[in-house]
C-alpha cells in the first residue's frame, strides 16, 4: 500500500478545537479525540496552543471582526466552522483506512500498476483492485482525473467505482467526483460507459467527450454544462467568473489546510473574478480580493476574510 501524505496537525488540531468549543461529544468521538491527542506529542502541542488561541479569538481585533457580543461572534464563527467541517470529520466512513492513495491539502499524480495515470485532487482517496488481471480503482472521497493506458489483448477493460457508479474507459481520458448523494463521471476524450450501482433497474449510459452525468439512486441524468477542456484543478488552478466571494473560498479550502471564514457583511456581498493557483491559496485569495475593502487575516488554522 502506497503510503499517504502525513496530515498536518494544526489542521486537525483545530477541527477538534472548535469540535469540544461548547460543544458535548459522545463516547465515540471522545475516544478518537484521546486517541488522536495521545498519538504523537505534535498532535497535543497543536491542540493547546490553538485551545488558548480560542479562548482569546473574542479579544483579537473584536471591534472589525464584528459587532455584536463576543459570546455571539464565538457562537457564530463555532456554527460556521462546525457546518464546514463536521460530516467530513466524524462521517460514518473512514476512507483512509482503506486508501492505497491519499491526500490531504495538495494534489498528487499517481502512476498505476499497468502504466495509466490519475490526477487525485486535495482531500481525496483511491484503493485499487489489480488482482487477477483486473484494474479497477475505488474513488473513496474527493475527485480525479484518470488517463489509462488503452486496453491490450488480453487486458481487462479500466473501471473506476463508487458508490453510485461504475465508469468503464474505453479509451479515454475522464473525470470522477464523489458529491453528496452522488457521482459525477465527466468525458474528456473518446467515451466512457456509466453504470448505476444504486438503481432498482439496471442503467447505463454512454458518453462522449464534452459530456457530463450526475449518477445516484435517482438514476443516470445528463448535465447540461459540460465540456471537453481538461479541468484547471487539475493543473493546479481554479478560475472565477464573479462568482460570490464564499463560493470562492470553498473552492480554495480545499488547498490551505484551513478553514476559510467569510466574515463581514462586505465580504459576504464582495463577487470575485480571476484565475488563482492552489500552490499557494492565501495568495490567490489577496490576489483575487487586490481592488476590494476585503483583507485577508492569516491565523492558525484559519484564514478569516472581512
Amino acid at each position: 500500500m502506497a503510503q499517504p501524505f502525513p496530515a498536518d496537525p494544526t489542521e486537525e488540531a483545530s477541527r477538534w478545537v472548535i469540535l469540544k468549543s461548547g460543544q458535548h461529544l459522545d463516547d465515540d468521538a471522545h475516544a478518537a479525540f484521546e486517541a488522536w491527542h495521545r498519538a504523537d506529542a505534535r498532535h497535543a502541542a497543536a491542540y493547546d496552543r490553538l485551545s488558548r488561541l480560542w479562548r482569546r479569538m473574542g479579544e483579537i481585533d473584536r471591534g472589525k471582526l464584528a459587532k455584536r457580543p463576543a459570546r455571539k461572534l464565538r457562537a457564530t464563527v463555532m456554527l460556521t466552522l462546525l457546518a464546514a467541517t463536521f460530516a467530513g470529520w466524524f462521517g460514518s466512513t473512514r476512507p483512509e483506512l482503506q486508501a492505497d492513495y491519499l491526500t490531504t491539502a495538495s494534489l498528487r499524480q499517481i502512476s498505476l500498476p499497468d502504466g495509466s495515470i490519475v490526477v487525485l485532487d486535495a482531500h481525496s482517496a483511491l484503493a485499487l483492485n489489480f488482482a487477477d488481471g483486473r484494474r479497477e480503482v475505488r474513488l473513496l472521497a474527493g475527485r480525479a482525473l484518470f488517463e489509462p493506458v488503452p486496453r491490450q489483448p488480453g487486458m481487462a477493460a479500466f473501471s473506476v467505482v463508487t458508490g453510485d457508479a461504475t465508469a468503464t474507459a474505453l479509451g479515454t481520458r475522464y473525470t470522477v467526483e464523489r458529491l453528496e448523494g452522488k457521482t459525477r463521471v465527466s468525458v474528456l476524450e473518446h467515451q466512457v460507459e456509466v453504470g448505476c450501482l444504486p438503481c432498482t433497474e439496471a442503467q447505463h449510459a454512454t458518453l462522449s467527450a464534452g459530456e457530463a452525468v450526475d449518477v445516484s439512486a435517482a438514476g443516470i441524468t445528463r448535465q447540461t454544462q459540460a465540456g471537453a477542456a481538461t479541468p484547471g484543478w487539475s493543473r493546479g488552478l481554479l478560475s472565477f467568473d464573479d462568482v460570490p466571494l464564499q463560493s470562492a473560498a470553498d473552492e480554495l479550502a480545499r488547498y490551505t489546510g484551513k478553514t476559510i471564514l467569510v466574515m463581514s457583511d462586505a465580504a459576504k456581498a464582495q463577487r470575485v473574478s480571476g484565475t488563482a493557483n492552489v500552490a499557494d491559496p492565501q495568495r490567490a485569495l489577496e490576489l483575487l480580493l487586490a481592488q476590494t475593502p476585503v483583507r485577508v487575516t492569516n491565523l492558525p488554522g484559519l484564514l478569516i476574510l472581512r
